[in-house]
């Protein structure tokens, strides 16, 4: 009985097979991921990120992998790898067997069909799932090489602790390339793929597992025992947890976060490539501090060139950049004085700067500078900017009418409330946001629409090209004077012009604004090729005290402005 069922069996399959090979178009395969295989690239097209079925990789040169661990590798999960077309029916015809004879449940699939499931498929345990991973096996053999496939599967496989692919593996857990894995440690990491939530987590079985491995290695003389005796030494981990760079792992969410909401098409085993202008140099730092800190910048396009969403990706994901909402502080001023422009102020227009006071609803309202430092004399609306006089902002609101700041952002859509505090910075938002609406300096009158991404390709054809959503939300000519008046910020012949020790640090001519509250430090600064918005605090709202955190933005406005155009 059993032979005629296994008779029946492989005659059947014997025809799926042919009818798979000869009549099925690999162009007819559908239900695949929407994006199986992503490489994002920079502004000098160097990759920055791979992934695979959504999940972060490190691609590997299979020739560079050491012929011994590939046998390793190949003795534990597929023999017969080079020599099957992407099926192995004796291995199949033998599962069956097995799983009829024990009531047990083992699997069947080739290093082909296992690849097709972690890219284009799923885990679940159904006929149609099966007979979808052994028709894509068959078609990826045809159209792709065996070393191919193999560093393809090599890249996807999961190693537990969100680690993907052999190369971040071997970064990972003993902190070396993937080039110099010694046999204890490509056994150990082979050992994981059984159950690598598992084993991840309970290292001292993972040893087991691995040495049960290595005696079976040895049995089947793929190790001598020399190699064998120096293999099972206590396994040694040199845990490397910080395996991307942190700025780099905010940006790349961007991009996914973009590339969800735009429509290309994709084709079975092929890489898309995403095109963005990120630069690498601009990005590849950190600061050693005790607060938070986040950064953005831009060119006049309105690409997104650097993202540093908070000090440490590993500890935190959330992006301080687009969605944190703070108190922009004196970074409103040049908004206002735009409004001023507006309504008739020029740049020589002046008021007294001193202690003042004055009465609203009833009550008596005092204005201080910072660290009640006075001219005691009347200031220009340039002076009052490398300053950043907030009596002279004050009285300005005055004049103007409480309401014509809060009228201002109605056009971004961000609601102000229009009391005396708002000349002095006393409404919410990201440093997105703020970003953004300091790009019609930064352009003299254009509103850019921010993106990280410019192009996506599959081979040579263009799936996406940006197509830019800029517009004009006010009148460039007085954007242009506020614009000019900023560079008094780094004005070293203006006494206590916020920025003026950083003019002869900075290798390009900037202008800029700082921002200082008693919980929030701002630089918003731009040059004639890219605007910068850096911000520095602590997000749970601790009073700013140290002098090297209020400092930080502009530390890291210097870092970042130095560094564009350096790879």
């Amino acid at each position: 009985m059993k032979r005629k069922i296994i008779i029946s069996f492989v005659v059947s399959f014997v025809i799926f097979i042919l009818f798979l090979f000869f009549f099925q178009p690999i162009d007819s395969i559908e239900d695949l991921s929407t994006t199986p295989e992503l490489s994002i690239v920079d502004a000098q097209d160097h990759e920055i990120m791979h992934m695979i079925h959504g999940h972060k990789t490190t691609p590997i040169d299979i020739e560079k992998l050491s012929k011994k661990n590939i046998e390793i590798l190949l003795t534990i999960e597929d023999k017969n790898f080079y020599k099957h077309s992407g099926f192995n029916i004796n291995r199949i015809i033998k599962t069956i067997l097995s799983n009829i004879k024990k009531n047990e449940s083992h699997g069947a699939s080739t290093i082909t069909q296992q690849y097709i499931k972690n890219v284009y498929l799923n885990n679940k345990k159904t006929i149609g799932r099966k007979i979808k991973e052994l028709y894509y096996a068959i078609k990826l053999e045809q159209i792709a090489t065996k070393d191919e496939i193999l560093a393809g599967y090599l890249n996807c496989i999961y190693l537990g602790n969100d680690i993907y692919g052999i190369a971040d593996g071997a970064k990972y857990y003993f902190n070396t390339s993937y080039e110099d894995l010694t046999i204890s440690q490509m056994t150990t990491l082979v050992a994981l793929l059984n159950a690598p939530s598992y084993y991840s987590n309970h290292l001292d079985e993972l040893e087991q597992k691995r040495n049960k491995l290595l005696h079976a290695l040895y049995e089947n003389s793929i190790i001598t025992l020399e190699e064998y005796h120096e293999a099972i030494a206590p396994l040694v981990f040199r845990l490397n947890k910080k395996i991307y760079n942190s700025n780099l792992l905010y940006y790349v969410d961007g991009v996914l976060k973009e590339l969800n909401t735009l429509d290309y098409s994709n084709k079975f085993n092929k890489i898309i490539k995403i095109k963005t202008r990120y630069v690498q140099g601009m990005n590849s730092f950190s600061f050693s501090t005790e607060a938070n800190y986040a950064a953005i910048a831009i060119d006049k396009d309105g690409y997104i060139l650097s993202m540093i969403g908070d000090k440490e990706y590993s500890s935190s994901s959330f992006n301080i950049v687009t969605s944190g909402k703070r108190d922009i502080a004196s970074t409103i001023k040049p908004i206002l004085y735009y409004e001023a422009l507006k309504c008739g102020f020029t740049p020589s227009t002046s008021y007294y700067s001193g202690p003042y006071s004055f009465s609203y609803h009833n009550e008596m309202v005092t204005i201080k500078n910072f660290s009640s430092i006075y001219p005691y004399r009347n200031i220009s609306m340039r002076e009052a900017l490398a300053t950043s006089d907030n009596i002279y902002a004050i009285k300005t609101h005055q004049a103007l009418g409480f309401k014509t700041l809060a009228n201002h952002f109605k056009a971004y859509q961000i609601e102000a409330n229009s009391l005396p505090s708002l000349a002095l910075g006393s409404i919410g938002m990201s440093l997105y946001d703020l970003t953004r609406i300091y790009s019609q300096f930064f352009t003299e009158g254009t509103y850019l629409d921010l993106k990280y991404i410019e192009n996506i390709y599959r081979g040579d054809q263009i799936l996406y090209a940006r197509s830019p959503k800029n517009k004009s939300l006010g009148e460039p000519k007085y954007f242009k004077t506020i614009k000019e008046l900023m560079a008094s910020t780094f004005d070293p012949s203006i006494p206590h012009a916020t920025a003026a020790s950083y003019s002869t640090l900075l290798k390009t001519k900037c202008y800029g604004k700082s921002g200082l509250s008693d919980f929030d430090s701002y630089m918003m600064g731009f040059s004639d090729d890219i605007l910068i918005g850096v911000w520095a605090g602590y997000i749970d709202n601790q009073f700013l005290e140290n002098p090297e955190v209020k400092r930080l933005p502009k530390e890291i406005f210097l870092r970042l402005m130095n560094s564009y155009g350096f790879n």
